[in-house]
């Protein structure tokens, strides 16, 4: 059971920098120069407000699956 919980924090730390990459992607596709050193929140800057706000619902909504998805190993677990 304790390789499973190691695993699912791995999953979740490929999940993180998935996003990651895939934000640097966006950013690269829309043409700014990829040279440059860009931080989270100045990477949110460059995209519309609409876009920020689904970016923020799907972070919300993916803690929310991450924590349901604890709570069903521990009771799991419990038993």
């Amino acid at each position: 059971m304790a390789s499973k919980l190691l695993m699912s924090n791995s999953v979740s730390t490929l999940s993180s920098a998935s996003i990651s990459v895939d934000t640097t992607k966006r950013v690269n596709v829309s043409g700014v120069s990829s040279n440059q050193n860009y931080t989270p929140e100045k990477m949110k800057s460059l995209y519309q407000t609409d876009q920020q706000v689904k970016l923020l619902h799907l972070e919300a909504e993916v803690e929310t699956l991450l924590l349901e998805l604890r709570t069903i190993k521990e009771r799991h677990l419990a038993t």
